[in-house]
């Protein structure tokens, strides 16, 4: 077997790096230690944060080295691909299936996952690949070695805060064992693929491009677009005829016009085919006799392993997706379904409803008129980063000028404060949410979404449990006495003190992590919102509400921090629109690249829309007070005896 094809075996399992621990890293799991270290594991898999270093996008870098073409994972054309086998699926399938598994198996997930790094699970050395190739794409003896003490960590945190089930965890292990067993004794039975086989796949290969161009095209008595339909493709015909066609010199590809003509410079199929596909059509000619034998040619069937990938809905839906009817739950029920979707039918659904109603609420926001007026039309980088700058130096003035005059925050009593942050507890017990639907499989692993993980991982904080940001708001409540149950528990979604309103933005927050890949662009610009929506003033006033009360402020004086627009989150969100829109450009789609970009401000105005609830309701709370307050301290004149 040559190295292009174990390289292709080997592809749906190596392509997917690190996606089994997906299930693991979600908000409502990250603040103990343990999740914790399974998010570092999978953020030194994927990268550390850089692109280019991700395992998947370094195995693909050696697929084209080796002249290997193919589709990115999340396309359904990839399973579809004729050059793999039914068994190539079976160790990424349980990978997959792990990446969907909650905290309930996290003792399998950990089995799974120490398989996949103790063994040479990727590109097995003796049965795969050859060793120079294994050690270019895998490196296994380092990650074997590396390994080990982080292994060695998470199985003692596991054993001492979660009991340890070591039978689970070994379960795990073996599920993804047996799995290598199989696809490994496959390699060694995989016939030898004939060339009229790689002709016909070769063929298979073109038909979703070549169908529409060849109605005028005679090929015998018939056009060749009636061969390759790509509902009734007829292969076998199609070469049968090809082959006794004028255009082959069977045994003689140097003498037939389809190679010394149509597809060289000039010809009409100038460019369709790559080196690799015109030698594959060399070796078929040279097979050619006049007795040539068509048995070969049979289409061989499209596996089913489409649904393995993941959801075949294009990353670019239109501006305005189809409505459906809002769910008419609860706010607080819809935070609780949506931590954890797996445990109530119909969850992804809703939520999907929900993102689609709240856009359409903010439809004006992508208007070009809008966008026009705000100086961000038409799309660029540069207008970008200099209306980002523009709103970060109008936030950083306000704080200096609310430095100079008396604040209504000012009179604020401790017992109002404390309250005002129990309203917080919500979204910042979950901060980062909406991005943790970047880490699963369906997610193209893109520049930009590296970028949105990054972020993601420092909201959870960066491997360490202190610097987690709901642990850092949990930590300030109980300073205050207030212990408050895990957000997945009823007692905390059912707190008499929290308001229904405080659930409003993390409830669309989980809403668009359920859709990351389908609402991209809107999550790129919900990101940014909330990236840069409190540095400057906001924060630096709830620092200093704080400090005057004595508690602990550095939830907030962290944020105005890590979220800065010169090398933080802020920048980290406008490199990654940047990146995703110049992506769009350099293909040449710039319709496309202006629609993203008025879609991009939608997602952008749904987190202003979202905050509005709990403003209001805030304000009906302890509005009143707050003004007669105001009024007494100014006009001297009001009564010492305060309104309720």
């Amino acid at each position: 077997m040559t190295v292009q094809l174990r390289l292709i075996h080997a592809a749906p399992t190596a392509l997917i790096a690190g996606c089994w621990l997906a299930g693991q890293l979600t908000v409502e799991q990250s603040h103990t230690e343990l999740g914790q270290l399974l998010l570092s594991e999978h953020f030194a898999l994927c990268g550390q944060g850089h692109w280019s270093s991700h395992r998947s996008v370094h195995y693909r870098s050696i697929l084209v080295a080796h002249g290997v073409q193919l589709h990115d994972p999340q396309s359904p054309l990839f399973a579809r691909d004729p050059r793999f086998s039914d068994a190539d699926f079976l160790l990424g399938t349980v990978l997959l299936q792990a990446s969907r598994l909650g905290a309930a198996q996290k003792p399998e997930v950990i089995g799974v996952h120490a398989a996949m790094m103790l063994s040479e699970t990727l590109l097995d050395v003796e049965h795969a690949l050859p060793r120079s190739v294994v050690l270019q794409a895998d490196r296994p003896a380092v990650v074997r070695k590396s390994s080990v003490p982080q292994l060695d960590s998470i199985l003692t945190v596991y054993a001492q805060t979660e009991g340890a089930d070591l039978a689970r965890v070994l379960r795990g292990a073996l599920w993804v064992l047996d799995a290598k067993r199989q696809w490994l004794q496959s390699l060694t039975v995989l016939p030898t693929v004939s060339v009229a086989q790689q002709m016909q796949d070769l063929v298979v290969r073109k038909l979703g491009h070549g169908y529409g161009f060849h109605r005028h095209v005679l090929l015998g008595a018939r056009t060749m677009d009636s061969y390759w339909n790509p509902q009734h493709p007829q292969i076998g015909e199609l070469l049968t005829a090809l082959a006794e066609s004028p255009w082959i010199v069977k045994g003689q590809p140097e003498q037939s016009p389809l190679l010394t003509q149509v597809t060289q410079f000039g010809g009409s199929m100038f460019g369709v085919f790559d080196d690799a596909e015109l030698a594959v059509i060399a070796r078929w000619i040279a097979s050619l006799t006049d007795a040539y034998d068509h048995a070969d040619r049979t289409p061989q069937p499209v596996h089913s392993v489409a649904s393995l990938s993941v959801t075949s809905e294009p990353l670019e839906s239109s501006l305005i997706p189809s409505r459906e009817p809002v769910p008419k739950i609860a706010l607080r029920q819809l935070y609780q379904r949506w931590l954890c979707p797996s445990k109530q039918p119909g969850s992804v659904a809703q939520a999907r409803s929900y993102v689609v109603a709240k856009l359409s609420e903010v439809e004006h926001a992508g208007q070009v008129s809008t966008l026009l007026r705000q100086g961000l039309w038409p799309w660029s980088a540069q207008r970008l980063s200099a209306w980002v700058d523009a709103r970060l130096k109008e936030q950083v003035k306000e704080e200096s000028e609310e430095q100079d005059g008396v604040s209504v925050e000012s009179l604020l009593t401790r017992e109002e404060v404390i309250w005002l942050l129990l309203q917080l507890a919500p979204a910042a017990l979950i901060d980062g949410a909406w991005l943790q639907g970047t880490l699963r499989p369906s997610c193209p692993y893109l520049p930009p979404v590296t970028l949105l993980q990054k972020i993601y991982r420092d909201e959870l904080g960066a491997g360490l449990c202190h610097q987690h940001h709901g642990n850092l708001m949990r930590k300030v409540l109980a300073a205050e006495g207030i212990t408050l149950a895990a957000v997945d528990r009823e007692e905390f979604v059912n707190h008499p003190q929290i308001l229904s309103a405080a659930f409003s933005t993390p409830v669309l927050w989980l809403a668009y992590a359920l859709h990351s890949q389908e609402f991209f662009p809107e999550l790129l610009g919900l990101n940014l919102a909330i990236e840069l929506a409190g540095v400057g003033s906001m924060y630096s006033r709830a620092s200093r509400l704080l400090r005057r009360h004595q508690i602990d402020p550095y939830f907030f004086v962290l944020h105005n921090t890590i979220d800065n627009g010169a090398s933080g989150h802020t920048a980290w969100s406008t490199e990654a629109i940047a990146l995703y829109l110049d992506d769009i450009a350099v293909q040449g789609d710039a319709s496309h690249a202006a629609l993203c970009w008025q879609r991009i401000w939608r997602g952008f105005a749904t987190y202003g829309q979202s905050s509005a609830p709990l403003l209001r309701a805030i304000a009906l709370r302890i509005g009143p007070r707050l003004g007669y307050r105001w009024l007494r301290a100014h006009l001297g004149r009001i009564p010492t005896a305060e309104a309720s």
